[in-house]
């Protein structure tokens, strides 16, 4: 039995507005860790002065004072990213090199967890543009065949547009993605950079 086009569009509406729905939420979380992106570029850009300023101490250092330099780096945590976090929870931890290298195992593994929500961004958003854009195209093709171009425009519009919000959510997560990849693996080598010299026993 033929399915009307009432029919087709009627199912067509059944898929389409969760689909539409979803692409709507990730296009507005998108955009709110965009503002996120531009707020923690702003403050690593101010903080990452801090940490150029112990580097250099570390790197001006004699070394058999080196050891002791580096056990200042828990004096301040105004440090970028995940660094001032291995400052706040490592300060503890100083004295313990087995605990404070469990610590930075736990900040790698919290930099690859937080890199996952982009990646679902720059996946999902195409994924669901192209099942928005193939909903619409079966009304469409029915109305083709009955001569009805007011429905077929109609569909059409509405598949160019969920595969445009789709990209649009993808570019957008990749961008902050990339961003956030070159900032905490900076992190994780600047954390890497202190702990090679605090497991290290002081000289005597």
């Amino acid at each position: 039995m033929p399915i009307s086009i009432d029919d087709q569009n009627t199912l067509a509406a059944v898929f389409f507005i969760p689909v539409i729905s979803i692409l709507l939420f990730l296009l507005g979380w998108s955009l709110l860790e965009l503002g996120g992106f531009a707020r923690e570029s702003l403050e690593r850009r101010r903080r990452r002065r801090q940490w150029t300023a112990f580097a250099e101490t570390l790197i001006a250092a004699e070394p058999g004072q080196v050891v002791g330099a580096a056990r200042r780096f828990f004096d301040r945590a105004d440090y970028p990213g995940f660094v001032a976090v291995f400052a706040l929870k490592g300060a503890r931890l100083a004295a313990d090199p087995a605990h404070l290298g469990k610590l930075v195992t736990d900040l790698e593994i919290e930099a690859a967890h937080a890199q996952l929500r982009m990646n679902l961004g720059v996946r999902l958003g195409p994924a669901l543009g192209l099942i928005g854009t193939l909903i619409p195209m079966g009304p469409a093709l029915l109305g083709l065949s009955a001569g009805d171009l007011g429905g077929i425009a109609g569909n059409l519009a509405l598949a160019f547009s969920t595969t445009i919000l789709g990209l649009a959510v993808s570019a957008l997560c990749y961008f902050i993605s990339i961003g956030r990849r070159h900032w905490y693996a900076k992190d994780l080598a600047d954390i890497d950079y202190v702990y090679h010299f605090l497991s290290q026993p002081p000289a005597a």
